[in-house]
């Protein structure tokens, strides 16, 4: 039987468009690679000659770099995320998206509608923000919306696609936004026969994200069925079989024996103990830190067991914007944060060059002996502050002792606390400072540690795409109503959370290339724990606490 690449340049050699599902493990990237060279080794002559491009548009930046890398950068590739590409496609038409951006505002309702827009000459500009008509700037959501219009009213927008790109593919098409699959499908591809071949690669089963189109079934696509995994060990793959009985993937590889275990609470009522014991029990088998990943539902599960969780609470009141924020350092103390704990890891280390520059910034510069006894006595006394005191008292003690320059935002935070020009703001700001000045500093560095990667845990949807020796997946349907992970191991499809947390769960899983344990800290039921000793078999599985 001819393999999947092999399948997929006989459809390229055919025109014929096509879906690649891939399961996890499978090598879905490599299978996205292999028709990318097949094209560049035999047809490049012809792209050139007719002055085309192919086209692969992917769901993330990093997913770009990675892909760009396989193909040594090939310039008759052009491989960027989704709104990148549309973009490019769509910005040369500007007086038609002056006219819909007109006709969008003409149509909203109430505080969304701005009365008397008038964009005549004005340039229309993607930015990374949200919209802002009456300047001319559009916002990330924007672009799907405004490139789908534009493809329905004006035919030639496809045509001129097609000329430019006759080979488009879309990597992990089933988080790809609905819209922006029947854009390329509806528009491009049926209205273009014989010029232009799409390729969908991905799995539907592996949508994690509820803007996705998940699962597309069309009949002008055929569908190439991966079914080796080559990266889970056998015990994972089976787990996986169990979660995913309509598609049985077999060892693709010299894929590992491993293990795959599950764990739950006896009184359903876990907490970060939990975690912490499991952890521990783990790293006496013989588990990396490096090389293992425990993945948990939300980050306020994470903060539990990194033990910062004022922290989030902080910037969880402050607005619904506020963790992340956080998570971005795009806030007042993002940066300022990350500064002290540089400054500190920089002298502890002895990196006195970095020590040093950073000083410098601050306008502090080291001359004499007495200077240094002077730093030294200073960095004694941060080190205690960040150990023993509040954040508070740390930010105090580094901006009034010159080892750091107070940020413009945290002072323009503190004034506008100060005037009160905006009672409501002001009343707002300032309990969020003050709760903030109240948090040990222990939880900023706890923190830095997880923002930086220095801890082996991260959300469920943070690990789409990667792979880890070891993996313990937690689950906790406390924490986020949207997912029910018991009805998953109980089988029950009734619950309107169940594809979404089969689903993650199934991803989750299938990081694992050696050992898996799943640990579930929330109520599970009899048929829940009969479920789990279906799919992890009998023997794998225990009750704690």
């Amino acid at each position: 039987m001819a393999s999947t690449s092999e399948q997929v340049v006989e459809l390229l050699k055919r025109q014929q468009s096509f879906i690649v599902e891939a399961g996890a493990g499978a090598g879905k990237t490599r299978t996205l690679v292999d028709a990318l060279s097949y094209l560049l080794s035999h047809e490049a002559s012809s792209f050139l000659s007719t002055n085309q491009k192919l086209v692969c548009v992917t769901y993330t930046n990093v997913a770009a770099n990675e892909i760009k890398s396989r193909i040594n950068r090939d310039p008759l590739v052009r491989v960027s995320t989704i709104h990148e590409f549309l973009w490019s496609v769509i910005a040369p038409f500007q007086a038609e998206l002056r006219d819909l951006i007109v006709e969008l505002n003409a149509a909203a309702v109430g505080s969304k509608k701005i009365e008397g827009l008038n964009l005549t000459g004005m340039p229309i500009e993607y930015w990374q923000f949200p919209r802002k008509y009456e300047r001319g700037k559009i916002g990330h959501d924007d672009v799907i919306d405004l490139s789908s219009r534009l493809f329905a009213k004006y035919p030639k927008v496809s045509r001129l696609l097609a000329d430019r790109y006759p080979v488009i593919f879309v990597d992990e098409y089933q988080d790809t936004n609905p819209r922006t699959i029947d854009l390329l499908l509806d528009h491009v591809l049926a209205k273009n026969p014989g010029r232009v071949t799409v390729g969908l690669f991905g799995d539907y089963m592996q949508q994690i994200y509820n803007t996705g189109v998940g699962r597309v079934e069309r009949d002008d696509l055929e569908v190439v069925q991966k079914v080796e995994n080559f990266r889970c060990s056998l015990s994972v793959i089976s787990v996986l079989n169990h979660l995913r009985p309509e598609l049985k993937q077999v060892v693709g590889g010299n894929n590992s024996q491993g293990s795959a275990r599950f764990v739950y609470m006896r009184n359903g009522n876990g907490d970060a103990a939990a975690v912490a014991e499991i952890r521990e029990e783990l790293v006496r088998e013989g588990w990396s830190e490096s090389s293992s990943k425990v993945l948990m539902l939300t980050r306020r599960g994470i903060a539990d067991s990194l033990e910062w969780p004022q922290l989030l609470a902080a910037y969880q009141a402050r607005s619904s914007f506020g963790v992340d924020n956080l998570m971005t350092r795009e806030d007042e103390f993002g940066e300022f944060f990350a500064s002290i704990e540089e400054l500190a890891a920089a002298f502890d280390a002895q990196r006195f060059g970095d020590f040093l520059a950073m000083r410098g910034r601050s306008g502090v510069r080291i001359l004499q002996h007495d200077d240094k006894t002077a730093v030294v006595n200073q960095m004694t006394k941060l080190n205690q502050l960040r150990e023993n005191s509040s954040v508070g008292e740390v930010v105090d003690f580094v901006v009034q002792d010159g080892l750091l320059r107070k940020p413009r935002r945290l002072q323009a935070l503190e004034d506008r606390i100060e005037l009160a020009e905006d009672p409501e703001r002001s009343e707002r700001d300032s309990v969020f400072l003050s709760s903030l000045r109240d948090i040990p500093y222990l939880e900023i560095i706890k923190f830095e540690q997880y923002l930086n990667n220095e801890t082996p845990f991260s959300t469920n949807h943070g690990v789409k795409g990667e792979e880890y020796e070891d993996v313990l997946v937690v689950l906790d349907d406390r924490l986020w109503n949207q997912y029910k992970f018991e009805s998953v191991l109980a089988g029950d499809t009734s619950k309107t959370q169940y594809q979404r947390s089969l689903n993650l769960f199934y991803v989750s899983c299938s990081r694992a290339k050696k050992n898996l344990v799943v640990l579930a800290l929330s109520p599970m039921g009899v048929s829940a724990v009969d479920g789990a000793k279906r799919i992890f078999g009998e023997d794998m599985v225990r009750e704690i606490g």
